[in-house]
């Protein structure tokens, strides 16, 4: 009955497939784990009160497309220096912030689209 809530047992009809109240628990547990998991970068560098952990927690949402990005940024947080040249360029002039969070949208963007295009035309 619309506007009712679901009962214990009760099977909801999604898409052609049936799912009971007890697998939809068990997809929104999944999936609030997989988010926590997810942020475990931004959760490392906010612990460790690391220099660029506000950059880490933004960059951190895109890694949800990403796992090298997740990855790279475990490393970051955990390392949480700011030696290297590279990250230093980027990181150190708040003007080149925006750049390389566009860079690794970018790079994102493109890992997605090939994806979804091998996906689509296999």
């Amino acid at each position: 009955m619309p506007g009712q809530p679901f009962l214990a047992g009760e099977i909801v009809t999604v898409g052609g497939g049936a799912l009971d109240t007890q697998n939809l628990l068990f997809i929104g547990v999944l999936i609030i784990a997989v988010l926590a998991f997810n942020f475990v970068p931004a959760m490392i560098a906010y612990a460790r009160h690391h220099p660029e952990r506000a950059l880490l927690a933004r960059l951190n949402i895109l890694s949800l497309l990403s796992f090298l990005l997740w990855f790279a940024l475990l490393v970051w947080a955990v390392g949480g220096k700011r030696d290297d040249g590279i990250i230093n360029r980027f990181v150190g002039n708040a003007e080149n912030r925006g750049w390389l969070i566009g860079l690794v949208v970018l790079l994102v963007g493109i890992g997605v689209g090939t994806t979804a295009y091998a996906l689509a035309t296999g």
